[in-house]
């Protein structure tokens, strides 16, 4: 496996016949839930195998831990086991081609301490614009026996950005689109705005208009304006409900950048409790 956490459409159209690849297909719509299912039943890349957000990849909503709460890991194992995870298997993850629900179970495999495991560049989208073939029929496969280990991220919770209000030893990134930090729009969640002292970097910014990657040289770049002197080892970052972050943490991660996590629960758990504070406007 290669230090990139990304695969071109090139590299899977020839993994596809590798009897240990592990073939995901994570589509999701956070406006209809019945999207991703029915996408994967319409086609699909030959070999994938449909993993739900809701159901096989984030937790229990509980109505005070976000709307992408983080999964019990030894659930998650199980599901992922009922999806043919192997101890070896090598894993792609895709979606609709903005990376963002791809991220998220990149991350949460990663969380469960498994390591060969990347996301499609460009995801559907660009296997489509390279004229490779589709699948209808759902394919057969064994039941997969890993179980998690040490994690290769840290995952951040409330209590700990609450406190950092005070201590500011790390800094927030909030990928959600401007307009939401900014408290302008909110259509997602019963709050509009962004938890004091956040940055903004929305995770499209990460994309080019064909949905693949920026290069990393300029997804650095980038970044760096962003945090304008922040150390890299002090970013969290943050989104509405712990989706979109974890393709800000993948880009980061191949920009070279090592953040210090995912706060999973993010902006819709912040706001679950109506004593926590928030900002609007364009400062942090």
């Amino acid at each position: 496996m290669s230090g990139s956490q990304l695969i071109s459409v090139t590299e899977l159209n020839a993994l596809l016949s590798d009897p240990k690849l592990v073939l995901l297909d994570v589509r999701y719509s956070l406006t209809d839930a019945a999207y991703g299912r029915a996408a994967y039943a319409e086609g699909h890349i030959p070999g994938a195998r449909f993993a739900d957000l809701k159901t096989d990849v984030a937790g229990v909503c509980s109505g005070s831990n976000g709307r992408t709460p983080l999964p019990d890991s030894g659930r998650f194992c199980v599901n992922m086991r009922r999806l043919g995870l192997n101890p070896d298997s090598t894993v792609v993850v895709y979606d609709d081609g903005e990376s963002n629900f791809a991220a998220r179970l990149w991350f949460t495999l990663r969380w469960v301490g498994f390591a060969n495991v990347r996301v499609l560049n460009g995801g559907l989208c660009a296997w489509k614009a390279a004229g490779l073939a589709l699948q209808v029929e759902e394919p057969e496969w064994e039941a997969g026996t890993y179980r998690a280990t040490m994690p290769l991220e840290r995952v951040f919770d409330d209590d700990f950005v609450e406190r950092n209000l005070e201590l500011r030893d790390y800094t927030l990134v909030d990928a959600r689109a401007h307009n939401r930090y900014t408290g302008e729009v909110e259509n997602h969640d019963p709050k509009a705005g962004h938890i004091p002292g956040s940055l903004n970097r929305p995770s499209g910014d990460n994309l080019l208009p064909n949905k693949c990657f920026k290069d990393t040289e300029t997804l650095r770049r980038e970044f760096e304006t962003v945090f304008n002197g922040v150390p890299h080892a002090d970013i969290i970052n943050s989104c509405g409900s712990g989706v979109t972050a974890c393709c800000n943490h993948l880009a980061m991660m191949e920009a070279g950048i090592p953040a210090a996590g995912v706060y999973i629960g993010s902006w819709s758990e912040w706001v679950s409790d109506d004593n926590r504070p928030i900002k609007t406007g364009d400062e942090p």
